[in-house]
């Protein structure tokens, strides 16, 4: 019993190794890395099983654990692809997904064939066809195709959560104010932190309606008395904080050791993963 997931682990530890995979971490999306989204998909859907299956061994008899990892893992590799081949450059992830699945299908299949050939591994029909769906579904409503299984309706919506919710520069105007105290300009705070004139104008307005300020001016008197300011509402704080906290986490420990140590293995069977040729 003790190799009963051995075949699984080398499949994902191969997925793992894909420069593909490797290239979503470079890629952000308001301040976030694909990689750190991907790591917080698979986190949410984890716990989202355990709150509707009370646990995982109960969540692994009615569906297929493995095709979730991999589904999650690869389910944003075109926002990749797409800024390398330039194929549909006019087009972004979101609208491919609405416009071209057949695109995003053809990709997924391409990597399930790739690792059939790195690693001899033959996915059994069924736990292949529930990652490709996975991964065209992610979008729910927002997609072309809805999500028509289990699996693909539990990592739909934790894709969802987690781009509702920790899709955030984490940069509040704490930040940005400290940087004002210390003669700063404006131009200079957003090279400085990386982030946009948007994300500086949004962030200074939050923390001047909470403090009930008018200008930066103010503000900046405010925060000069005061030695700090409030960012934000209670969600905005909470969003914010639980970003930062996340993005901390997958920069320390690493995505690829994050999901292999993911608590999803131990319900992993090779013998209804794979294709035993029967």
């Amino acid at each position: 019993m003790q190799n009963i997931n051995k075949k699984a682990k080398e499949y994902i530890e191969t997925l793992l190794e894909f420069p593909i995979i490797d290239q979503l971490k470079e890629i952000e999306d308001l301040g976030v890395s694909v990689t750190t989204h991907t790591y917080d998909v698979l986190e949410i859907a984890i716990r989202d099983l355990k709150r509707s299956y009370r646990n995982l061994k109960r969540a692994s008899e009615e569906l297929d654990l493995f095709a979730m990892l991999v589904g999650i893992i690869i389910h944003d590799t075109s926002k990749a692809t797409i800024r390398a081949t330039g194929g549909d450059s006019a087009l972004s992830h979101s609208q491919v997904m609405l416009k071209k699945p057949d695109r995003i299908r053809k990709e997924a299949q391409g990597i399930l064939k790739e690792m059939e050939q790195k690693t001899g591994l033959i996915l059994d029909h069924n736990t292949e066809r529930k990652i490709v769906h996975i991964v065209l579904s992610h979008h729910g409503r927002w997609g072309r195709v809805s999500p028509s299984t289990k699996e693909a309706l539990m990592v739909h919506k934790a894709d969802e959560y987690s781009a509702k919710y920790h899709r955030i520069n984490p940069i509040g105007a704490d930040k940005i104010v400290e940087l004002m105290a210390k003669g700063h300009s404006l131009d200079e705070i957003q090279e400085k932190l990386n982030i946009t004139s948007g994300i500086i104008k949004d962030r200074l307005k939050r923390a001047k309606v909470e403090l009930k300020l008018k200008n930066n001016k103010q503000l900046l008197s405010y925060y000069n008395a005061n030695k700090k300011i409030i960012i934000g509402d209670e969600f905005f704080i909470k969003r914010i904080k639980e970003t930062k906290s996340l993005i901390q986490k997958v920069n320390k420990i690493g995505f690829e050791k994050l999901v292999i140590q993911c608590e999803l293995f131990k319900y992993f069977n090779d013998n209804k993963i794979f294709d035993r040729g029967l």
